[in-house]
């Protein structure tokens, strides 16, 4: 047996330094060691050096602060070898949301609006030595010039000012969309119950005297930004793999996209796991999702080069990446796609389950919108699961696109003409028929992945069409939108009883109508049906 104490190029958290990083340099010396794991010569020397780096994290106080993760520390210590590998990942999210929090301080500022230089003195002292950034602003109008120009993560208000009441300044702030949920902490003179009720009734989010017990203060500012900065994660965290989720990822693309420099070249892949379905049916839904988090973990660390990593939808994960051209992103995701293959998501059981991905990535064009390039990565990532799965599909290796065909039974001209323009645009196909008896005729040999259907038609009408179509054995599973006009209740209940996937009403947005067939086109059992010769 190795008497190697932690995997090499790691941070040992045991060494002088290692109690200052604390938390992220037992992340950083856990994730080596799960590199580790995917080679099975090292398996033994790496479970190993887990359990030495979690011995040392909880004998050396690294995780004081932190009970809920000293407590799964010594859970995770206790267990056998196949439980520490399998609770290893779970344990890692810990310990990165910690080693998050830790950084988190320098960023928060804290603005003190406070006219007694004396006070303000103090407060600046203490929350600057708990690791805040404070601004002081004698003044209401001071104050409001701080808002405007930096980012306030907690407002400390005194409330007799020179240039007005507090009470005043927190009714504006609570008035103002853009500090609306702002941390507010009122620190005044006593001033009775009843100034204290108001201050609450207000927005206030707590109310201190004076004098004020300054440490009991700080700790309540921390505890409150902590809550809030919690809110603000949970609100862009996916709640099965904790990574970012689609709300956070177009919010990070935007933001690096205009605070890039001129010229900054961002390319994007969409990767969906394959045969994900199936697991889910063959294991449960418990099972499945902690495959989607394993896989997202793993993911996560195998592709450091990308800028965001997120979940998307459903299996699918999506990543940006800047100053790196499709090609390049793409031998990011091979190398990544190498490393999910020597996953066993099934240790100690036979037969083991490896997983793998279908992936396109594409160059994202300077002023391109980003859902154009999203849509344009799936449609290779589309190639890539009709190509056989399991591999990287990018502009420049395939020599085909397949392009997915609508079929549109539309009885009105101009719809017809609106719905099929836009979606060519979006990169499909579209054949239309004037009535639902030609568009049956037809549908079985079309080539139709998706089916998008007006109700009033002449000769054969929408739900007739719709019944049709689910009794044909080569039809059944294809996904079906019913585009109309009828929005009577038992219209529509009867339209999903015959086995509507979508229903749009009109008047439509072809925005939300291109959305909504791009999240039906994504379903895993959809193939669609044979091309006529």
């Amino acid at each position: 047996m190795s008497t190697s104490t932690t995997p090499p190029d790691s941070p040992d958290p045991r060494l002088p330094g290692s109690r200052r990083t604390g938390v992220a340099g037992g992340l950083a010396a856990l994730e080596s060691v799960l590199r580790s794991l995917n080679d099975p010569a090292l398996t033994e020397e790496a479970i190993d050096s887990a359990r030495r780096i979690l011995r040392s994290l909880i004998d050396g106080g690294a995780l004081e602060s932190h009970p809920a993760l000293l407590t799964a520390a010594r859970q995770l210590l206790g267990e056998p070898a196949t439980g520490l590998v399998a609770g290893l990942e779970r344990f890692m999210a810990m310990l990165t949301r910690a080693a998050r929090a830790q950084t988190s301080r320098v960023n928060d500022t804290v603005l003190v609006i406070e006219d007694d230089p004396l006070y303000a003195k103090r407060i600046e002292s203490a929350l600057s030595a708990a690791g805040y950034r404070v601004r002081i602003a004698p003044t209401a109008a001071e104050a409001r010039r701080h808002i405007g120009t930096e980012q306030i993560s907690l407002l400390v208000l005194d409330l007799i000012l020179p240039d007005g009441d507090g009470r005043s300044v927190l009714l504006d702030l609570r008035s103002d969309p853009r500090t609306a949920a702002l941390p507010i902490f009122v620190v005044s003179a006593r001033l009775g119950t009843q100034t204290k009720a108001e201050c609450f009734a207000l927005g206030a989010d707590a109310y201190f005297d004076k004098p004020l017990d300054i440490e009991a203060f700080t700790v309540a500012v921390g505890a409150r930004l902590e809550r809030h900065a919690d809110q603000a994660l949970t609100a862009r965290r996916d709640p099965v793999t904790g990574l970012p989720n689609r709300a956070a990822f177009l919010e990070g693309v935007a933001r690096l996209r205009a605070t890039s420099p001129a010229g900054t070249g961002f390319s994007l892949a969409v990767l969906d796991l394959d045969h994900f379905r199936w697991i889910e049916e063959t294991w449960g839904r418990q099972f499945s999702e902690n495959v989607l988090r394993r896989a997202g973990v793993r993911l996560a660390m195998a592709l450091r080069q990308a800028a965001i990593f997120a979940r998307w939808d459903g299996a699918e994960f999506i990543a940006l990446f800047a100053k790196r051209s499709a090609t390049e992103a793409g031998t990011a995701l091979e190398q990544a796609l190498a490393v999910l293959r020597r996953v066993d998501f099934r240790p100690g059981q036979e037969p083991p389950l490896t997983v793998t991905f279908s992936a396109g990535v594409v160059d994202i064009e300077e002023g391109q919108e980003i859902e154009d390039a999203i849509a344009e990565g799936d449609r290779l990532r589309y190639v890539a699961k009709a190509s056989g799965r399991n591999r990287v599909v990018t502009p420049g290796n395939h020599e085909a696109v397949p392009v997915r065909r609508i079929l549109l039974a539309e009885d009105d001209p101009n719809v017809a003409k609106l719905v099929s323009r836009h979606l060519q645009h979006a990169g499909f196909e579209v054949v239309v028929y004037p009535d639902g008896e030609q568009a049956l005729a037809n549908a079985p040999t079309s080539g139709a992945a998706l089916i998008i259907s007006d109700i009033e038609m002449p000769n054969l009408d929408g739900l007739s069409f719709l019944r049709a179509l689910r009794e044909h054995p080569e039809m059944r599973h294809v996904p079906v939108m019913m585009l109309t006009a009828m929005g009577d209740e038992d219209y529509i209940v009867r339209a999903f009883e015959l086995g509507a996937d979508d229903y749009v009403l009109k008047p439509f947005s072809m925005r939300e109508v291109t959305a909504r067939v791009r999240r039906l086109l994504r379903r895993p059992s959809v193939t669609g049906v044979p091309v006529s010769a």
